[in-house]
């Protein structure tokens, strides 16, 4: 018990600006590799902030605000950590370079065209999407889960491009930490969305999945930043696929109170 606490503790720190002022101890490669178990547990935490901030603020300004103060907490607890990453991946990937170019250019810290035109969109589409959604609270809540529920998908078996960096979980995680995670993923998507939330789950696995080949296609692997973009990209395939089933089949509300 003591060890898993360790490995959630690490993820938790690693992943988040939450301050992890707890001895540790001595901290090896394998705890980081089988902390990836508690990616989603890491992003429920991150939405339990997110959605904290954003009922506090619209019991003072109106649900706009509220949004905004929610994305704004998300940034804060996160550091734009994968935001980030979206726009070092938007920026080389649509680069047209080389393979070895836009490998550089992912690892530039400076934001460019491309980049600036990701980030723009990716909070234009959470905004308008979480202004369009039912029960705002409830998507504020599941939206970093289920950017980090599909990780799996995305480093299982991956291959880091690079000869030199920080590929702590590409290709390094166990399939039976894949399928822990899974697991977790799964039984938060039911428990807010019921049968959907299965569904839900396996087209953003599916979806993550392209993801990475398309990705390995132009670097030839996959490295932090690309497993920012895909969290950031499937918080937002959430966002319009509960968009969509709502409008085509009726979303079910479930057991949670319309707010």
């Amino acid at each position: 018990m003591k060890t898993q606490w360790k490995r959630f503790l690490l993820t938790l720190g690693f992943m988040t600006r939450i301050p992890v002022t707890v001895d540790l101890g001595e901290v090896k490669d394998e705890d980081m590799h089988k902390g990836f178990l508690y990616y989603p547990v890491v992003g429920l935490i991150i939405g339990l902030v997110d959605v904290t901030v954003y009922l506090l603020a619209v019991q003072i300004f109106p649900e706009m605000i509220g949004i905004l103060f929610a994305l704004l907490a998300n940034f804060f607890v996160t550091g734009a950590f994968h935001l980030d990453g979206l726009c070092d991946t938007a920026d080389g990937i649509y680069s047209a370079r080389t393979k070895e170019r836009m490998l550089e250019i992912m690892k530039d810290s400076r934001i460019g065209t491309n980049g600036g035109i990701a980030m723009c969109f990716d909070i234009l589409m959470k905004f308008a999407g979480l202004m369009s959604c039912e029960n705002t609270w409830v998507m504020i809540l599941m939206m970093p889960v289920a950017g980090k529920m599909i990780q799996g998908a995305v480093v299982y078996k991956a291959v880091y491009p690079r000869e030199k960096g920080i590929g702590i979980y590409v290709g390094t995680v166990s399939l039976g930490t894949v399928i822990g995670t899974m697991i977790l993923g799964v039984c938060a998507m039911t428990v807010a969305f019921s049968f959907w939330g299965i569904v839900m789950f396996a087209v953003l696995f599916f979806l993550a999945w392209m993801f990475r080949r398309y990705i390995t296609g132009k670097i030839g692997g996959i490295t932090g930043d690309v497993m920012g973009a895909a969290s950031e990209l499937s918080e937002i395939m959430l966002l319009l696929l509960v968009l969509m089933i709502t409008k085509f089949a009726g979303f079910p509300m479930g057991w949670y109170p319309v707010i």
